[in-house]
């Protein structure tokens, strides 16, 4: 079968919730769901009942689920109790690729490793620990819809930061649209989605392909991100496609775990933030320990205008945070600008030379007058140096998409 254009896929984070609902029905204990239970949002439901139109004229729709060795029976409910729900048959278990194995292989249905026969929940919980704590990587599972196929949902697991024995299972394989929705997840939210119309340029998927489905297909690269997730206070569910955004990621939510963890790496010179594994609330607690060497770095000033406002500051990345993980809290690859500035420079109407030298670019800002007021006195201005950590000639150079001398 060759590969065909995905209209619908959904990532759940492999988390304790998934793991009590996929791992098995153990009598007597919290382990007795035999369903995924999904979001109830307005977004949520009109992407489901644009990929299953028979969910708009009734509460359920009886579904396959496949893998390249097997199938299973399942039902998409529009609403169970007060949600729609992923279930599947109660005396079966869930569908084999979202299970554990001991020793799962790049041709065994199952990916994610464990033991799955016990009978009682203390070592069943201690299966999901066990799995974290063994360099495994995160698991996340994947149900794809395809075009033309009106009851299929493909099913994989595919894993961020596997180790070398998973590397057939490398989240990284995926295109950029699906890692994107893996990183708006997290413990409290696990779900992402995503539905592309027929106008969008899909994904590609092939059924008959376990590990990577989707570089067989040829596509390297979805449409760009429109992700959706549930609406919160703490934006942990952020759109993905916020990411790069500077500014944006200064306003986030923030873990005093991460930070304290990235103020011990920056500290050390590791300046690694994983991409696959990246929720929005480490990209606010990377930012938040970013910005603050960066700004010190700078006396908290503005190294184009002077400004010295904390509220107009902000602490702009050279290389975008989406271009190169092992770089993003590197203080060297990080200029304090004012809010302008910062996005002058992050949408390319200023240029910064290899000597710290500034260049508008007046063809992207055209007849715009204000603007050219605003930006006239910058041209050929040379950046305030910092105190230490100055810019990388290689990361300017990135910037500006040159690499010669």
């Amino acid at each position: 079968m060759t590969a065909k254009a995905v209209e619908w896929v959904l990532v759940i984070r492999y988390g304790s919730s998934a793991h009590r609902a996929i791992y098995g029905r153990l009598p007597g204990t919290t382990y007795t769901k035999d369903y995924i239970q999904l979001y109830r949002t307005p977004e949520f439901i009109d992407d489901l009942e644009a990929a299953f139109p028979a969910l708009a004229r009734r509460d359920r729709v009886s579904i396959t689920y496949k893998w390249p060795t097997g199938s299973a029976e399942g039902t998409i409910f529009r609403r169970s109790a007060d949600r729609p729900h992923l279930t599947w048959e109660t005396h079966k278990g869930a569908p084999d690729p979202w299970k554990m194995l001991t020793n799962p292989t790049a041709t065994s249905a199952q990916t994610i490793r464990g033991d799955p026969s016990h009978l009682d929940a203390a070592s069943a919980d201690r299966e999901l620990r066990q799995l974290r704590s063994s360099g495994f990587g995160q698991p996340y599972l994947i149900a794809v819809k395809l075009r033309d196929e009106p009851t299929t949902l493909h099913l994989r697991v595919q894993v961020a930061n596997p180790g070398k024995q998973f590397s057939w299972a490398d989240l990284r394989n995926a295109p950029p649209a699906v890692r994107e929705l893996a990183a708006t997840t997290s413990d409290r939210f696990a779900l992402a989605w995503r539905y592309f119309d027929r106008t969008e340029d899909a994904p590609r998927f092939d059924p008959q392909i376990k590990g990577d489905p989707w570089s067989a297909a040829g596509i390297s690269s979805g449409a760009p991100p429109q992700t959706r997730a549930p609406a919160t206070n703490n934006q942990e569910s952020a759109q993905a496609s916020d990411l790069d955004s500077d500014l944006i990621a200064e306003g986030l939510d923030r873990s005093d775990e991460e930070v304290s963890n990235f103020e011990r790496r920056i500290k050390a010179g590791d300046y690694e933030v994983p991409d696959a594994v990246t929720t929005t609330k480490t990209r606010g607690s990377a930012q938040k320990v970013f910005a603050a060497e960066v700004k010190k770095n700078y006396d908290w000033t503005c190294a184009l205008t002077g400004i010295r406002t904390p509220q107009f500051l902000i602490a702009s990345h050279i290389v975008p945070w989406s271009e190169d993980e092992k770089i993003r809290i590197d203080p060297s690859n990080g200029i304090c600008f004012s809010v302008l500035i910062d996005r002058a420079f992050e949408s390319g109407f200023l240029i910064v030379g290899d000597d710290l030298s500034v260049t508008v670019d007046w063809e992207k800002v055209g007849a715009d007058a204000e603007l050219k007021k605003q930006l006239r006195g910058y041209d050929g201005m040379k950046l305030r140096g910092p105190k230490a950590h100055t810019p990388k000639v290689e990361y300017l150079r990135r910037r500006r998409g040159v690499s010669e001398p």
